[in-house]
């Protein structure tokens, strides 16, 4: 995995699937936190129990807030079953985030609705236009639609502790 800089800020944790960076993810977020640093935006939240099924969120980091982002289509459904609505409502967390002083925003990940082109991509290329330097999640699935999205310029980060220290650190030398 390419850990160097890039010209823009925008980096992935590439794992392999079934949520395993996102414990990293939420203990970067409080060690940036515990250093004084300024982090904001969306991690994926707890599964909420609504009626027969459960619901997956994501969650404020500023805020609290959660976001359920699944709706249940019944048991012999195959279709995918994320909310666009509710997509939209988590988004406007990232969007206020332009107004922020932040030092890291997080994008909870990037995955089957932004390598349709639809979910948060607006979200990240706006940030990225307004130099916040950008942290989320690729599973190897979505790699390829990843790398078509970003062009090429995005780091690609193992999911190690160290790996994004040093892209976080190289990003805020960068800016």
């Amino acid at each position: 995995m390419d850990t160097t800089s890039s010209p823009i800020a925008l980096a992935a944790i590439v794992h392999a699937g079934k949520g395993s960076a996102d414990a990293l993810l939420l203990e970067f977020v409080q060690e940036l936190r515990a250093k004084n640093y300024r982090v904001c935006g969306l991690v994926q939240g707890p599964e909420i129990q609504k009626e027969d099924h459960s619901l997956r969120t994501v969650q404020d980091l500023d805020k609290g807030t959660l976001y359920p982002i699944t709706q249940n289509l019944g048991s012999e459904s195959t279709a995918c079953c994320l909310d666009i609505g509710a997509l939209m409502e988590a988004s406007e967390v990232l969007r206020q985030a332009l107004e922020s002083p932040a030092d890291l925003v997080i994008v909870n990940r990037f995955g089957i609705m932004e390598a349709d082109g639809q979910g948060f991509n607006n979200e990240i290329m706006a940030l990225i236009d307004q130099g916040y330097p950008v942290l989320t999640v690729v599973a190897h699935t979505y790699l390829p639609a990843w790398r078509e999205f970003t062009g090429g310029l995005a780091v690609e980060l193992a999911p190690e502790r160290q790996a994004l220290w040093d892209w976080f650190e190289s990003s805020r030398q960068a800016a």
